[in-house]
């Protein structure tokens, strides 16, 4: 089945809707006040049943100039044009306009229809035919076909249909493996049933039970109850087919034109990055120009930042910053129109390269360099990898593969395809259990950079520990602590640069592979200054506080004394517990004496036994043993200590 919307174009009272009704039997002029003036205001939809079984929609579009946006809003998502011109009238100004809007939004396919036959002479056809095909040389329609019918007679009409036939296979369909999107471009109440709300599919596969979210705004959920195809109840709708979905708990009140529904949570922009082409050879536009912005059903107040200043044409295409005045969602790769700011002139459009970009605030040859490989990097399919590029390079971060997959509109199994296949060494794919992390070299070599001088910094600070810094700190030194892809990637990094040898683990702690302990004539002394000062406590615990005051008068800061405290940890020549320490000979000569007794004394020792065996203080008592069990040669109870196997095994040597 073929999942494809025609739509008509042209100007208006060229006989589109009756051209659409003789095809199908439908009148998509449904509003009394289309029927009163006999002009098609509002969008129109039917769907044409082809001799091979198969349905395709049509959107009917309106051909006064007064409706234009609406025009717009049905051709976004269109994938082939019935260009309708009248035999009796020929090429009129919207002929041109809608013409140029179809260009513009890039649909290729298109069959050009001469209505009316039935009011003029073979000559003026003839004329007629001629004067289109002038019109159409140079352009994506140059070789369309043109079939001449007439709705009242029906003549032409099988031409038509066969032609269409002929048409659809060579048009490639849109992505099903995109996120599901549509605009909503009709919301009506059914008694007994609730809201319907109907569009064109932009892309993926949508099923009944599935859930949507109305965006832009705060996201609410909604669940789908049914769907309808072209008048029929169906379990699904994909990418290019007209849908009628009836979700639970949708309020009018929460709808405003210009919202989509869609599966997955986007973020939404004020803030837009795009090619831009006009209608004319030259751009008018200034370096800000107040506009009308138009995209889907989606409309808003507009500037219009022109950051080159290059002729526009198809081949080089102008480069835009444009800021709208209210919040969307938009997709790279979406198609938008501009008007002018009297919403009278269409002024032309383009194709949006990025939806989140920064904001451009000097137009630097950078600037312009990047822009312009983000552009051909958007417009030509085969440069998915360079688009993936760009945007790593934007975001300066590692990410998801399927966030950024979201971000550039294409599926996880995309991404990754694009990765392995074309990748030219520029991006790294971390591996993590659940998913897979993207971040680009260039910015992996400014991280390993900025480990390695975290690293130097640190040991250059705390040069006498081997130690260097913990994990969760350099979480926080690289901007990861708050980011889960930042910090699964990071670990990863510190483990590859272990691997590789860059790096090596001390402890809890990371440190620099070529970092030693070099220890100077001055360190010695402070070092033998420490030793000696805690050596001289003898049985009692030493009191940091009075350490640190003394220190300071040999001009030793906090610091430094961390750092000669955990060098003399390091060699084992002081023990310490809970910020409380006790020499080497010392508590060599506690636990022989307090082991000793342990062996004999099956029922174990209390702290008051403790203290009269070894004639010291209660806190001494209380350091000594907290050591012990730290050192897995005692364990303690509630009232009593008792010696462990590693305990006898120290007394037996």
């Amino acid at each position: 089945m073929q999942h494809i919307i025609i739509g008509t174009a042209g100007h208006v009272d060229h006989g589109k809707t009756a051209l659409i009704k003789a095809l199908t039997e439908i009148d998509c002029d449904t509003h009394k006040e289309e029927k009163d003036r006999g002009i098609t205001i509002n969008l129109g939809f039917a769907h044409l049943s082809l001799p091979s079984g198969e349905s395709v929609g049509i959107v009917d579009m309106p051909g006064h100039k007064d409706f234009i946006k609406t025009m717009v809003a049905g051709a976004f998502g269109v994938d082939v044009v019935l260009l309708v011109i009248a035999a009796d009238s020929g090429i009129m100004p919207q002929t041109i306009e809608h013409f140029k809007i179809i260009e513009l939004l890039g649909i290729e396919h298109g069959i050009i229809v001469i209505t009316k036959t039935d009011l003029v002479d073979s000559e003026t056809l003839e004329l007629a035919e001629m004067e289109i095909e002038e019109f159409t040389q140079g352009t994506v329609f140059e070789n369309a076909p043109i079939i001449k019918v007439s709705s009242v007679n029906g003549n032409g009409l099988v031409n038509l249909t066969s032609e269409i036939t002929k048409l659809l296979p060579g048009v490639k369909e849109k992505s099903r493996n995109k996120v599901f999107r549509m605009y909503i471009d009709r919301v009506f109440n059914v008694k007994g049933i609730g809201f319907i709300v109907t569009g064109s599919v932009l892309g993926g596969v949508l099923k009944v039970g599935n859930n949507l979210h109305l965006l832009p705004g705060k996201g609410k959920q909604y669940k789908v109850r049914s769907i309808q195809r072209h008048g029929e109840t169906v379990d699904q709708v994909e990418a290019g087919d007209r849908a009628a979905l009836n979700i639970s708990g949708f309020k009018k009140e929460d709808f405003e034109r210009g919202m989509i529904l869609i599966d997955k949570l986007i973020d939404e922009t004020k803030l837009i990055d795009a090619t831009f082409q006009s209608f004319v050879t030259e751009t008018d536009l200034g370096l800000w120009t107040n506009t009308i912005f138009f995209s889907g059903t989606f409309e808003c107040a507009a500037r219009v930042h022109l950051l080159n200043t290059e002729p526009c044409s198809k081949e080089n295409p102008a480069i835009v910053q444009i800021h709208l005045d209210k919040p969307a969602v938009f997709l790279n790769n979406d198609k938008y129109i501009i008007r002018n700011s009297s919403n009278n002139l269409t002024i032309g459009g383009g194709v949006i390269i990025d939806t989140h970009p920064l904001h451009h605030r000097r137009r630097t040859t950078k600037l312009l360099e990047s822009l312009g490989d983000l552009v051909e990097a958007t417009l030509l399919s085969d440069n998915t990898f360079n688009l993936l590029k760009i945007e790593l390079r934007k975001i300066e971060s590692p990410i998801f593969i399927n966030q950024i997959a979201d971000d550039l509109g294409l599926s996880p199994n995309e991404i990754l395809d694009e990765c392995i296949n074309n990748n030219d060494g520029s991006i790294i794919i971390t591996d993590h259990p659940d998913k897979k992390i993207l971040v680009h070299r260039t910015f992996n070599n400014e991280v390993i950079e900025k480990i390695i001088s975290n690293l130097k910094a640190f040991h250059k600070q705390n040069y006498l520990i081997e130690e260097g810094i913990e994990t969760n700190e350099l979480f926080s030194k690289l901007g990861f602590k708050s980011k889960e892809a930042g910090k699964t990637y990071l670990l990863s990094l510190l483990k590859i640069m272990n691997k590789q040898g860059q790096l090596k683990r001390v402890n809890l702690t990371w440190a620099l592979s070529s970092h030693i302990v070099n220890i100077d004539e001055k360190s010695l002394k402070q070092l033998s200054w420490l030793e000696s000062t805690i050596k001289n406590y003898g049985h009692q615990t030493p009191v940091l506080k009075d350490i640190e005051l003394q220190a300071q008068k040999r001009n030793i800061n906090k610091e430094l004394l961390k750092q000669l405290i955990k060098n003399l940890l390091k060699r084992k020549i002081i023990i310490g517990s809970g910020g409380e320490y006790v020499h080497n000979e010392i508590f060599n000569e506690v636990r022989e004496k307090i082991l000793l007794v342990l062996l004999e004394k099956e029922r174990g020792i209390n702290e008051k036994d403790f203290r009269v065996i070894i004639g010291c203080t209660k806190n001494f008592v209380k350091t000594m043993i907290r050591i012990f069990v730290n050192e897995e040669l005692v364990t303690k109870s509630e009232f009593y200590i008792h010696i462990t196997e590693k305990g006898k095994s120290l007394v037996s040597e």
